[in-house]
């Protein structure tokens, strides 16, 4: 592939990103394994001697195992090791790389609920398999059984801080943009352009935050360091969710169904830019969403095809998509022009030019 910042490679720009991928699983499957046995609860919980038979912490922990093994993109943890390369730490954050997937699948659980979702990554959804109140609880789980990984790690205790600080924060930031997702698509309320960036700022791109500020840390970089990249990286997050809303009114996001956006009501940025050039059209729009929900994904097909067809008349998806790659190139320039070449920075390029189309 024709790469602008690459070096000449014995291995393809693809096949050292997979090279890190497949290390990444390894060490999700480590840290959540297929078999649970009472070492691995006695380590997540502090307790020396845990009751209770095996089989029963098996069963509550299946839901989050079982979306964890339906694979997904992957691209955070591999983030968190390309920033941890870029500041010439090698691997040494590899053992904390589930300290983003692993939040990350949980917030998709409790997403679904929330937004009542039925698919996820081509299967059911996990709570209508195991029930909204296991779902819960393996989601909420998934949010705090990584930071034994910090616990059990040997970074000076400067450094542990500092990653726990991290992750209570970008942690805090991912429910704040939650919060307003689901606030405007229960709503009546349409924000403007900025306000939608900030909530993909807190609710996409915290964990992206989180991966590179982390790696840095890991990698020994300097907090001003972290900030830098984790807010490269943050930018990255909003420029992959609003591409994300323009797949979701196109082809269909993997997994999911094209226009699920509008059955759920979700004031996504293609939506907020054509209500920005015909405010008009609102009444109708909300119409066309209303009656989705109403009939629910598999039967509202003429509803979803009419909400898209308006939003499409407008340009406005055109515009979000531009909008998205302005975002991904300001940041790959960010990359080339505050960090030395190597095959980190590159991977990194790579992801923010490759990773949407």
């Amino acid at each position: 592939m024709t790469f602008p910042y690459a070096y000449e490679y014995l291995l393809t720009v693809e096949e050292l990103y997979n090279n890190r991928l497949q290390k990444v699983e390894k060490q999700l499957r480590k840290a959540f394994p297929s078999n649970i046995n009472f070492e691995w609860v006695k380590t997540i919980s502090g307790q020396k001697d845990p009751l209770g038979k095996i089989e029963q912490y098996d069963a509550f922990c299946e839901p989050g195992r079982e979306l964890l093994n339906r694979g997904g993109k992957r691209w955070r943890p591999v983030l968190m090791l390309l920033s941890c390369e870029l500041v010439g730490g090698g691997e040494s954050a590899l053992e904390l790389t589930p300290l983003v997937e692993f939040p990350h699948n949980g917030s998709l659980i409790i997403d679904d609920i929330e937004d009542k979702s039925e698919w996820r990554r081509g299967e059911k959804a996990v709570h209508l398999i195991y029930g909204e109140d296991f779902a819960i609880n393996a989601g909420n789980l998934l949010y705090y059984l990584p930071t034994t990984l910090i616990d059990n790690s040997s970074f000076l205790p400067e450094r542990k801080l500092l990653l726990y600080q991290y992750y209570s924060e970008n942690m805090r930031r991912l429910h704040l943009g939650q919060g307003f997702d689901i606030l405007w698509h229960n709503g009546s309320i349409i924000p403007d352009p900025a306000e939608y960036e900030q909530m993909c700022r807190f609710k996409t791109g915290a964990l992206a935050r989180m991966a590179a500020q982390t790696g840095v840390i890991a990698g020994g970089g300097s907090p001003e360091t972290a900030e830098l990249l984790g807010t490269v990286c943050e930018n990255m997050g909003v420029g992959f969710q609003i591409m994300d809303d323009v797949i979701n009114l196109t082809e269909g996001n993997p997994g999911k169904g094209r226009g699920d956006d509008i059955v759920e009501g979700k004031k996504s940025l293609p939506v907020i830019y054509h209500l920005k050039k015909y405010p008009s059209d609102l009444t109708k729009l909300e119409k066309l969403f209303q009656l989705a929900e109403a009939k629910g994904f598999e039967k509202a097909g003429v509803e979803i095809d009419k909400a898209i067809d308006l939003i499409s008349s407008s340009g406005a998806l055109t515009e979000a998509k531009n909008r998205a790659h302005e975002i991904l190139d300001i940041s790959a320039k960010t990359i080339s022009d505050n960090f030395k070449k190597s095959e980190a920075s590159d991977l990194i390029i790579y992801m923010l030019q490759n990773f949407v189309k």
